[in-house]
């Protein structure tokens, strides 16, 4: 049905006068009248009573003028929803992620957007770094974070920040009484690691130990950060984490700052290369505004 015929009715409705309605509709009288026997038609009842000195609503008219401005509120309703999704502010996002990075840039970021964008339901989905890589090429997730980018054409690898690595061991530790630590003097020292058939960011710290000059002694390999510092805590061994993992350190780990330093660990958002979806480039932005926070500059890295 076309909606002008009641917008045509809604005035007639409230005017029950032909002449000032086609005046509130800027018409003359007569199309009005043929658009609202159009209406009756479509209808198949009266709305009107016309008579030469008034005019009244039937009871079908009653009901209509009474069920007309909910049309109108709903309708509204669903153009400005469809508006807020086509600007992100409305929609869902499934976001993959790992608790190594549940410190630092990414829950701040989760925050930022809760506020921004209250309206967006979106969802953590907590899984190793090969079932979100997959999670993501099957659609069942948006965007996930990771330590170390993705070789795949069919995913954007985009930058966020660096972070400094640090050497991490049991507080009772003779190289924990050190302020800092020379990479190499962690050789011979048994490591507690993540994954290395999980985890890419494990791989890429035995590669920074052995472009050093030795291959970590690799006593135990975890899946969970957390399970990580409970057995350097226990002393298992020694590890090498992101310096904002320090956050979770338990009483009894100490992090260490390496002289000279191991090469930064990036921080990437992975997502579908061609996913024009505007809940998830508001949640980019809102990546890249906190990352650029986060390393106290005024523009994040470009993309």
């Amino acid at each position: 049905m076309d909606l002008r015929l009641l917008r045509y009715f809604s005035v007639l409705a409230d005017e029950l006068h032909f002449g000032r309605a086609a005046t509130r509709l800027h018409m003359s009288q007569p199309p009005l009248s043929q658009q609202i026997r159009l209406l009756e038609e479509a209808l198949g009842t009266r709305l009107f009573e016309r008579s030469h000195h008034r005019v009244e609503l039937t009871e079908a008219g009653r009901t209509l003028k009474q069920q007309v401005p909910l049309v109108f509120e709903q309708l509204n309703r669903a153009l400005d929803l469809t508006r807020q999704t086509a600007r992100g502010q409305l929609g869902e996002l499934e976001i993959g992620m790992i608790s190594s990075v549940m410190v630092g840039v990414l829950p701040r970021a989760l925050n930022r957007f809760r506020v921004h964008y209250p309206d967006v339901r979106w969802r953590l989905h907590e899984m190793t770094p090969a079932a979100q890589l997959m999670a993501l090429k099957e659609h069942r997730i948006d965007v996930c974070v990771f330590r170390v980018g993705h070789d795949d054409p069919g995913l954007r690898n985009e930058l966020l920040l660096y972070e400094p690595l640090r050497a991490v061991l049991p507080a009772e530790h003779p190289l924990a009484q050190q302020a800092s630590l020379a990479p190499v003097d962690l050789a011979g020292e048994f490591f507690v690691t993540l994954e290395l058939n999980q985890s890419s960011f494990a791989n890429f710290l035995v590669q920074c130990c052995v472009q050093v000059g030795f291959s970590p002694l690799i006593r135990q390999q975890v899946i969970e950060v957390q399970t990580l510092l409970g057995l350097v805590q226990a002393g298992f061994g020694v590890a090498l984490l992101p310096a904002s993992l320090e956050q979770l350190a338990p009483a009894g780990v100490v992090f260490r700052r390496l002289q000279p330093p191991l090469p930064e660990v990036p921080l990437y958002a992975i997502y579908r290369a061609g996913d024009d979806s505007a809940v998830l480039q508001r949640f980019l932005e809102t990546l890249r505004e906190q990352s650029a926070a986060e390393r106290g500059m005024a523009q994040p890295l470009p993309a």
